[in-house]
């Protein structure tokens, strides 16, 4: 099997058991009731459109939304990010990234979100508190052209620095962004509800 076959193989066994998760956690979901007031606006916005569906957990003290990866069009590929509120609140409001952030990863593939996903469960911790993560969906020379500047490796996921401490090819991400070669979307939300 040549490598390239090998990788689209593994990216559909990552896909596939995100998907797997994904349904398991809807079939669990409780009503979010109170938390709702909590949500952001375009949170809100989010899950009443379906775009986000409630994973909600009973007895959970965030409310939880989800939506499926997608599946990027041909010359495309979808990176992922975990990140803070402020972070997220400026890319919906501005459709780019800040430059606020030394490293700035962004994650390849289905291994890549679960990855990200370990920033919202507790597994992997940064001060940023991340609360979201997004799907971004580029072209794949971008996504090399990145790739060659800097890489690593961590948990097996290939993590890609687009910061000034890093990489610094966060122009390079924004450019595309701004021109619409790239998109975005938000594909998993923790809201904390605030303790009494």
């Amino acid at each position: 099997m040549s490598n390239s076959n090998k990788e689209k193989e593994e990216e559909k066994k990552h896909f596939n058991e995100n998907e797997k998760e994904f349904l398991k956690s809807l079939e669990r979901a409780e009503p979010i009731g109170k938390g709702l007031k909590y949500l952001k606006r375009y949170e809100r916005e989010l899950l009443d459109s379906g775009e986000l569906k409630n994973i909600t957990h009973k007895g959970s003290s965030s409310v939880w939304l989800e939506s499926l990866s997608s599946i990027p069009p041909h010359g495309k590929i979808n990176v992922y990010r975990p990140m803070g509120d402020i972070e997220c609140d400026f890319l919906v409001l501005n459709g780019f990234l800040p430059d606020t952030q030394p490293y700035q990863a962004i994650i390849e593939g289905s291994n890549g979100r679960q990855y990200a996903n370990k920033y919202l469960t507790g597994k992997k911790w940064t001060d940023t508190n991340p609360s979201t993560i997004v799907e971004f969906t580029c072209p794949i020379e971008l996504i090399e052209h990145c790739k060659s500047i800097q890489t690593k490796i961590e948990d097996g996921a290939l993590s890609i620095g687009l910061g000034f401490k890093a990489g610094n090819t966060l122009k390079f991400f924004n450019d595309s962004l701004k021109s619409h070669q790239s998109t975005f979307r938000i594909v998993k939300i923790k809201r904390e509800i605030p303790k009494k």
